[in-house]
């Protein structure tokens, strides 16, 4: 999001503020943004296919030697923490050389209306069935995306892209396929937009929270 001021003048500029705010209201803030962004899931299927309740995409970015990868993915979240599955790939590989992950949670521009944005810096740890079987297990179920697994093989018997058998070999393999990114955050950004105004910047770490806002001199 860009908020851009005319400079007419040399005297006319801006100042940035900061003022302590509540943490526990920011946090709410923060977490009431995530929940009306993040995936929900579908509850018990009643016809083949995908049932989760699909909110906006994130951008997921890791690294490794200097080489940066953003990965366009959903998310769910409970609380503060931020959840992701992940099927294998260069994601995975990033995380397990280098834990340290960025993410960016936003929607398309709109400069009539008040919008936010969400960036997170923090820390990934991967859940598979091998090293937290059981916590892996009961995000799957907590998600919906058991559900939404069996759904999708069910669609695709349907199709005639698989046949029942290939599907029940691929229901029991698939949880083994891949891992949940369970991302803990250490700093968090929230960009508030309001049309007319300057933008409001609040800047969440454990334990503090600040406001960052600019006035004209």
């Amino acid at each position: 999001m860009v908020h851009i001021k005319n400079i007419t003048n040399r005297k006319e500029c801006s100042v940035k503020t900061r003022e302590q705010i509540s943490v526990e209201k920011m946090e709410t803030e923060i977490i009431e943004f995530l929940d009306c962004m993040s995936n929900k899931p579908g509850g018990v299927r009643t016809r083949p296919g995908c049932n989760i309740v699909h909110g906006k995409a994130c951008a997921l970015g890791t690294c490794v030697d200097n080489n940066p990868r953003v990965t366009p993915i959903d998310f769910f979240n409970e609380g503060l923490i931020v959840w992701i599955s992940g099927e294998p790939g260069g994601k995975i590989a990033n995380i397990m050389r280098n834990p340290q992950v960025s993410v960016g949670i936003y929607e398309p521009v709109d400069h009539s209306r008040e919008q936010k944005s969400l960036q997170i810096f923090g820390f990934a740890e991967l859940i598979n069935v091998k090293n937290n079987p059981d916590e892996f297990n009961k995000r799957l179920v907590q998600f919906g995306v058991d559900q939404a697994i069996a759904g999708l093989f069910e669609e695709y018997v349907e199709s005639k892209t698989i046949s029942t058998e290939q599907k029940d070999v691929l229901l029991i393999k698939m949880p083994a396929m891949f891992n949940w990114i369970k991302i803990i955050p250490k700093k968090m950004i929230l960009l508030h937009v309001i049309p007319g105004k300057y933008p409001l910047k609040k800047i969440w770490e454990p334990g503090s929270a600040v406001i960052q806002s600019f006035e004209s001199l």
